[in-house]
């Protein structure tokens, strides 16, 4: 990349960080590092992390206090913007309208992308049903690396 080339926008789902967090060198935490990328996630999602934290930390191999948890988070949020909802509200109606029947509690995800114009990243198939913007698994993201490699 020569600082010419416009980075994507994309809108990350909490299964994404708690992948990462799951497994520092994970295609997921490699991915978050890249710079071809600008990550963006909902200030919401910091509150479903912090319910996974004793899962993260038992997979990690770590006992429940788990300081290389936080470290491992605070390492992958200095790739991601954190944004306030009311930075998104604006979206937020037309996103619930989406996610109703599929998962509410995607709102905020799709709301923040519908907002910068940005596809999703996530795992969960679910995202996919909704027609709004697109949605891109982990595979398919590594696909679109692999496709801007010189």
């Amino acid at each position: 990349m020569d600082g010419k080339e416009e980075r994507v926008r994309v809108v990350i789902d909490t299964n994404v960080l708690i992948g990462a967090l799951v497994k520092d060198n994970s295609y997921k935490a490699r991915i978050l590092r890249n710079r071809q990328f600008l990550f963006f996630f909902p200030d919401y999602g910091l509150i479903e992390i912090e319910k996974f934290r004793n899962y993260i930390c038992s997979k990690r191999g770590m006992p429940l206090g788990c300081p290389s948890y936080d470290y491992a988070l605070k390492f992958l949020l200095e790739s991601v913007t954190i944004v306030p909802q009311q930075l998104y509200k604006d979206q937020v109606s037309r996103a619930y309208s989406e996610m109703a029947a599929i998962d509410p509690k995607d709102t905020p995800f799709l709301a923040l992308a519908l907002h910068l114009e940005s596809p999703l990243w996530s795992d969960d198939t679910h995202l996919k049903r909704q027609a709004l913007v697109p949605c891109y698994s982990t595979n398919e993201i590594l696909d679109l690396l692999e496709d801007s490699s010189p």
